[in-house]
């Protein structure tokens, strides 16, 4: 007889708990007293009065509701929990706040070398420059957290003594987001005096032992396992492979969170049901041991956040009570904001709390629906996991990142499982890696698990669409959160037809961004942010050409997110290695029709980026023109014949557009200096925009050079935290003296420009 045919179940709405108003008006309150405290400290004039004002209006009207709802309960208790929140929000972020001022004025006049730092944290990578969250100390006493930068690695606890600069963080998008995190200063190491490694206790010095088995900086592959075993990603982030995940819509795999917690708490459940001990005692060691791993992982946010909600899931199962997902959540919330609310402003915590509620609220009713379509419910299970959490975490993704990713859903599908062996294999292996004898093949199977999820993030990542750019100050992504409000409060039965419809509408919308990009691109010229080199996309209508290719793969991610798909040509202004570095990469994942070069400068080419099938070769001279689409691009210098390989080498492109009572004039440098600069400086005359020559530095630009360029806004191309200095402050304070605006990648990303009747438009990657 065959099994009967497994009945679907339409889900009920989900019940939201009084506790959501708690959270609500905490995180508020938070918001608007933190922003003002970061006002004051990014030297704002602004006054608290508003924020003051409009959180006491708010308090007392949910409390005047409140006591006028007598006969409707649950309306009662859901005003009295917003309006305590509100309270509870502004008094604990006041608290917060009066105390960060204090600490901003006891650093005031202090020099680098009269402090002790002590590191908080994985560093953050950049172009070999490492960037530590530290406690700057003095006389043995806590003065406040700083952003240090420096050019080697420190571990977690380590006291150091350095010769550095103090400074404000810049009142811009970047420097808001890292005082609003706590972090009051930024320290720029000069020369690291003393290091002194502490006694860090048995997890971190576990943790220590087994990174430095793994070795996570050797391969991409090593990093990868120290990202999902250890929790530290900063190798695998530094790392071009890194950027396959952002692509790819799966960054969350690598971050230690609830699932993560649920593969470790399953191995460990395994093994505790071989014992005889208690179910109670089995709790327990669960619950000590998920603790543990969140602390051993480093204590992110994100897994903290997931092992209080396991933690809350055990002691109400314990006590025999029905379990609520969202009533957990929501406690979680207030009380992380409750105790630290700079918490709100971390990324991490954000996406986490998004996607949970999310998953928790939707995936049900969205593993139904595919069930209707026909889909297998353990397809569907994977994909609405992955639907719901990208969908519920856009108004976080794209302003930070600007790109949104259409392949994300199949990725998650074929990497996710893969990812998750890659951790029970892991964290079953890899600690054998500290035995000498078995150090050989402990490491054997997690490296096959970590290459394979590798290779397919690199599959994916390269399909072309596989990442769309959306302008980061798009309002209607703040309309999928509405949407997802409203089918909450409708929750209507799912129908097989309507849905096909919706989706094939789905599947054209999605094919419209690549149709457009590919053919109907509008005049634009973006100086791509690829860390401390140049690449310059430069497209109109189906025309696209690439000015230097950075140093590395980057270059392949940044095109990826610009919505790039083939390339007619790449200019090479000169062989330093971050303007020619990333050109392999770009020729391997890109169709390239020409690579053009100053005249005599071909002999001088790398064997890696010669004798490409398909691929033409063309040597320019001053005075020469190229066409991509409605651009017309004139080669200004050099004058005479070159080899290629010094910066006085490098070929300067002026790119003019003209068309439909549009214009632009846009001058790219390269890696010239004054010197060059001088040479053709008249005969350029007036241009909109400047592409400052070897990455703003100071011999770069001058202020007699801008008074003859006159540009309105000058670009530079650097890496965050890069050992010269780049941008100069010559630099940037001879754009300000001409009158010009300056922008540069660290702080912007990507910086497109586009011509419009009225001159220019400027759009970037970061607000």
């Amino acid at each position: 007889m065959s099994a009967p045919k497994r009945e679907h179940v339409m889900p009920p709405r989900p019940l939201m708990p009084w506790t959501m108003a708690l959270c609500a008006g905490l995180c508020v309150s938070c918001v608007l007293v933190l922003n003002v405290a970061a006002d004051a400290m990014l030297g704002e004039q602004a006054s608290a009065v508003g924020a003051l004002v409009v959180i006491s209006v708010a308090t007392s009207l949910c409390m005047v509701l409140a006591r006028s709802c007598e006969r409707f309960a649950l309306w009662k208790r859901w005003l009295y929990a917003a309006a305590f929140g509100l309270l509870a929000g502004s008094i604990v972020s006041a608290w917060w706040a009066v105390g960060a001022l204090s600490a901003s004025k006891a650093l005031d006049g202090r020099a680098a070398s009269g402090l002790e730092f002590v590191v908080q944290g994985d560093p953050s990578i950049n172009d070999d420059v490492y960037s530590y969250t530290c406690e700057a100390r003095a006389d043995g006493k806590n003065l406040a957290t700083v952003r240090l930068s420096c050019d080697r690695e420190l571990r977690i606890g380590a006291h150091v003594r350095v010769i550095g600069r103090i400074s404000h963080f810049e009142n811009d998008a970047y420097g808001r987001s890292r005082v609003l995190r706590g972090e009051l200063r930024k320290v720029k190491v000069i020369r690291l005096v003393s290091v002194d490694e502490g006694s860090p206790g048995p997890l971190l010095r576990l943790r220590n032992w087994l990174l430095a088995s793994i070795a996570p900086a050797t391969d991409p592959a090593r990093s990868l396992i120290a990202g999902v075993v250890c929790g530290r990603s900063a190798e695998l982030r530094a790392q071009p492979a890194g950027d396959w995940f952002s692509v790819t819509g799966t960054a969350h795999l690598i971050a230690v969170s609830g699932s993560h917690l649920a593969i470790v708490g399953f191995v460990i459940e395994g093994v505790l049901q071989k014992t005889r001990c208690s179910r109670g005692l089995q709790r327990a060691i669960l619950a000590i041991t998920l603790v543990g791993y969140a602390a051993f992982t480093g204590a992110s946010p994100s897994a903290v956040r997931a092992c209080c909600m396991v933690f809350a899931t055990l002691v109400v199962n314990g006590a025999g009570r029905r379990r609520h997902g969202a009533s957990a959540l929501f406690v979680t919330m207030s009380i992380f904001v409750l105790l630290r609310p700079t918490v709100l402003f971390e990324m991490g915590f954000q996406l986490s709390c998004a996607s949970v509620f999310a998953i928790l609220c939707f995936c049900p009713y969205a593993t139904y629906a595919l069930g209707v379509l026909g889909v297998p419910p353990g397809i569907a299970s994977m994909l609405s996991v992955t639907l719901c959490s990208q969908l519920a975490t856009l108004p976080i993704t794209i302003p930070a990142f600007g790109a949104f990713s259409l392949i994300a859903p199949l990725a998650n599908a074929v990497i996710g499982p893969v990812v998750s062996l890659l951790l029970a294999v892991s964290i079953v292996l890899v600690p054998f890696s500290l035995v000498a004898p078995l150090q050989a093949w402990a490491l054997v199977v997690p490296m096959i698990a970590a290459r394979c999820a590798l290779f397919f993030e690199q599959l994916f990542a390269a399909v072309p669409g596989a990442s769309v750019s959306v302008p980061p100050d798009s309002m209607w992504i703040y309309l999928v959160p509405c949407l997802l409000a409203v089918l909450l409060v409708w929750w209507p039965r799912p129908r097989a037809r309507p849905m096909a419809v919706g989706l094939a509408c789905l599947v054209l919308l999605a094919a419209i961004p690549y149709i457009y990009w590919d053919r109907f691109a509008p005049p634009s010229v973006t100086v791509l942010d690829v860390g401390q080199a140049d690449a310059i996309l430069v497209r109109q209508g189906g025309a696209v050409a690439l000015v230097d290719c950075g140093l590395d793969e980057r270059v392949v991610s940044a095109l990826v997110r610009n919505n790039v798909h083939h390339i007619d040509a790449v200019f090479v202004t000169h062989w330093d290695e971050d303007h020619w570095g990333g050109l392999p990469d770009v020729l391997d994942q890109f169709s390239v029709g020409t690579i053009v070069v100053a005249i005599d400068a071909l002999d001088g080419a790398p064997a890696e980026v010669l004798n490409r099938p398909g691929v033409m070769y063309r040597q320019v001279a001053c005075g020469d023109t190229v066409d991509i689409g409605a651009f017309r691009t004139r080669v200004m210098w050099p004058f005479d014949t070159v080899d290629g390989e010094g910066n006085e080498d490098s070929l300067v492109l002026l790119l003019s557009y003209a068309q439909e009572g549009k214009s632009l004039r846009v001058l790219l440098t390269g890696d010239a200096e004054l010197d060059q600069e001088r040479e053709f400086v008249r005969e350029v005359g007036d241009i909109d925009v400047l592409k400052l020559g070897h990455h703003g530095s100071k011999v770069s630009v001058d202020t007699d050079l801008l008074g003859t360029l006159k540009p309105e806004l000058s670009i530079a191309s650097a890496g965050e935290g890069n050992r010269y200095g780049h941008p100069s402050d010559a630099c940037i304070d001879a754009v300000k003296e001409a009158g010009g605006e300056f922008a540069c990648t660290i702080e912007h990303g990507d910086i497109t420009v586009s011509p419009t009747a009225k001159g220019f438009a400027m759009r970037c990657q970061r607000p």
